[in-house]
């Protein structure tokens, strides 16, 4: 008589609990949401640091050799607005929030999973809007929309920016 072997189900956890894009964009699982999140701020941290990198390396030399400075100015202001509001306000509540605090207090999951994923749709519908008046042609206000700066020249892509910031807000 052969000896018995035990079998070992798979644990399902928040990695391999479904499998597609469609079980991560319509999951309530407050893990998965905090790392929606982590790749969703990454991404931005990513484009941040690309114009911050483009600006550094403008200053290499004196003369304007890599970018205009229309472009420099532009730059400047989607790193500050970039790397503040869709960066650092939101990294920790969001991503360490979701993914932890549920744990820490021994709850299963957060009381309102759908909410909690409807904020993540927003944070990115924010980002989008942020990121259409970027590509359509940037702003030059800097990262604080002061005042004589945002409103000297008629620029309706300052509206379209502040309009992502009041979006990503409601997240």
């Amino acid at each position: 008589m052969a000896p018995a072997t035990l079998v070992q189900e798979e644990r399902t956890t928040y990695l391999n609990a479904g499998y597609g894009w469609k079980s991560w964009l319509l999951t309530k699982d407050h893990k998965r949401i905090g790392l929606l999140y982590l790749i969703t701020i990454s991404v931005f941290f990513a484009i941040g640091g690309a114009a911050a990198t483009l600006v550094r390396l403008e200053l290499v030399s004196p003369m304007s050799d890599l970018v205009s400075l229309d472009t420099y100015n532009r730059l400047f202001s989607i790193h500050g607005i970039v790397m503040i509001w869709f960066f650092l306000i939101p990294s920790i509540p969001t991503t360490l929030g979701n993914f932890l605090i549920p744990m820490m207090v021994g709850a299963k999951d957060l009381a309102f999973p759908k909410l909690n994923l409807a904020s993540w749709y927003i944070f990115t519908l924010g980002g989008v809007f942020t990121l259409a008046a970027i590509i359509g042609g940037g702003i030059d206000t800097g990262w604080t929309f002061y005042t004589p700066y945002s409103t000297s020249f008629a620029q309706t892509r300052v509206i379209l920016v502040v309009l992502g910031i009041f979006v990503m807000g409601f997240s």
